[in-house]
């Protein structure tokens, strides 16, 4: 599986390196401004980088910069690199961008590089107009906007959607390849990828198929309609495929793992009674999200099992002596059935995603 989430620019020429020179033929750095999230079209791609040398060389020696304090008062990870001209307003204006977008402590964790384009192209690949690396979580972005008008800021955002992602559970499932839990719940992954119209991970033939880089589009989404623009189809066209446009519920999602991350599975006891050796004692659970669910029995009658049924078709999905477990892909809800050779009560506790 590719790790790269590269930012490239489909058909760009090394031309593009020459964006953001002066008049007098030097290459500087522009700043970083909010219009530019709702600028220019975005006909770019991605993949993701892993133990990169030259993004490695190029953070360790070629670059100014360092921790920039914004003027909320984080303070964030900020590189340059050395062919632009120092300007500490470059570094301040992308500190202060970054904060106004929908973010928790991650965004403290990420380091950003700002490089020229062929520098971008030398470091993520030919025709990269960006990239991101999960080990690191090391951003590299261009210093100025792409020919075609795609912004630096629409690069930015959709790389530290990444971000967002890698620093996010999604238990089983890898949050950077999946989605963050809520969203990729609420755009059905699990039951897209079981019906082979979602590939998480891939970034190659399926890249525009792929939830991880739907995730970092609807951030860029989210994070547009954060700042109050009327409609966020000006975006359009985004980098995946229409199917994976966001819907109201799925940016809501979105929003709240960012602001209130899952962090595991809910733990609950109930008690029950088998009443009769024929007949099971029943209880629908609500899986309001898509992952892994088991329960076990922690005490009951003599010979006593338990089964997990599909509510909606009556099958056996799941079934064991005192414990049963499955995944949860596209269910809200299940039924649990206990079952005893005797008659007796009996408490279980169940772990919901």
């Amino acid at each position: 599986m590719r790790r790269l989430l590269l930012l490239g620019m489909i058909g760009l020429g090394v031309a593009a390196a020459a964006a953001g020179a002066s008049a007098g033929g030097i290459q500087r750095a522009t700043r970083f401004e909010p219009s530019g999230l709702a600028s220019g079209p975005a006909t770019f791609r991605d993949t993701m980088l892993s133990g990169s040398r030259e993004l490695q060389a190029a953070v360790r020696s070629d670059e100014w910069g360092g921790s920039v304090t914004a003027s909320d008062g984080e303070v964030l990870q900020l590189f340059v690199s050395d062919a632009y001209p120092v300007d500490p307003t470059v570094t301040q204006s992308l500190a202060d961008f970054m904060i106004q977008l929908y973010h928790g402590p991650e965004l403290t964790k990420a380091i950003v590089y700002v490089a020229p384009f062929d520098e971008v192209q030398s470091i993520c690949g030919p025709g990269a107009g960006g990239c991101y690396n999960p080990g690191t979580q090391t951003i590299v972005v261009p210093g100025d906007d792409l020919p075609d008008g795609t912004t630096k800021e629409t690069i930015l955002v959709h790389e530290l959607g990444h971000n967002l992602a890698r620093n996010r559970l999604n238990s089983p499932w890898s949050a950077v390849d999946w989605g963050t839990k809520r969203w990729a719940t609420a755009m059905n992954v699990c039951a897209r990828t079981e019906a082979g119209t979602a590939f998480p991970g891939d970034e190659g033939a399926n890249y525009q198929l792929d939830p991880g880089e739907a995730l970092a589009e609807s951030y860029r989404v989210l994070n547009f309609e954060k700042q109050q623009w009327p409609n966020w189809t000006a975006l359009a066209p985004l980098v995946v495929d229409p199917s994976f446009a966001p819907t109201p519920a799925a940016l809501e999602a979105l929003k709240e793992d960012v602001l209130e991350p899952w962090t595991g599975p809910t733990v609950t006891t109930y008690a029950g009674r088998v009443a009769s050796v024929k007949r099971a004692a029943r209880r629908v659970i609500a899986t309001p999200l898509d992952g892994s669910f088991s329960i076990k029995l922690t005490r009951a009658p003599q010979g006593a099992s338990i089964s997990l049924v599909d509510t909606k078709t009556g099958k056996v999905v799941a079934k064991g002596a005192r414990r049963a477990g499955t995944t949860v892909c596209g269910r809200r809800s299940l039924g649990v059935l206990v079952r005893g050779a005797k008659t007796g009560t009996f408490s279980a506790t169940y772990a919901t995603p």
